[in-house]
């Protein structure tokens, strides 16, 4: 156990953990896949099916945000305190590029870590490392209301 009270996981089950908790939630129902899951660090990937895409052939912009929230929001999560919880209170996103096949991979870093905030920066590229977009996004540390 750590000081905040929580199990003290290797990164690798980590992300088996986060992955297994995605399942049947709208990032799961995306095809999202945790790869690295850290206090200062979060990246996952999506590989681009045909219904990711909208008519004329290109993923869709709330394919690639869902992607950006999700990897930012778990950084939000890891660096909670016992008891916490976070939810997104804004997202902004850079559409850069489009992508059409492949894989969209993202990257999460903190800009900010605070009682009550954190921020973080997503990067999102394709498979060549193409920048695709980049989001900016506000996590609310809440406290866990009881049940």
């Amino acid at each position: 156990m750590t000081d905040t009270g929580r199990s003290v996981r290797t990164p690798q089950e980590a992300v088996a953990r986060a992955n297994q908790r995605i399942q049947g939630t709208f990032a799961g129902v995306l095809g999202m896949e945790f790869t690295r899951l850290e206090p200062d660090r979060v990246a996952a990937r999506v590989t681009v099916r045909p219904e990711h895409r909208q008519p004329w052939g290109i993923v869709h912009g709330g394919a690639v945000m869902t992607l950006a929230d999700t990897v930012a929001g778990a950084g939000a999560y890891m660096n909670l305190e016992r008891g916490q919880e976070t939810v997104t209170i804004e997202l902004k996103i850079n559409l850069i590029g489009a992508v059409r096949d492949g894989t969209i991979h993202a990257e999460a870093l903190p800009l900010h870590r605070g009682r009550t905030t954190s921020i973080w920066e997503t990067r999102l590229t394709d498979d060549t490392g193409k920048l695709i977009a980049v989001s900016l996004s506000t996590h609310l540390v809440l406290e866990q209301r009881s049940p």
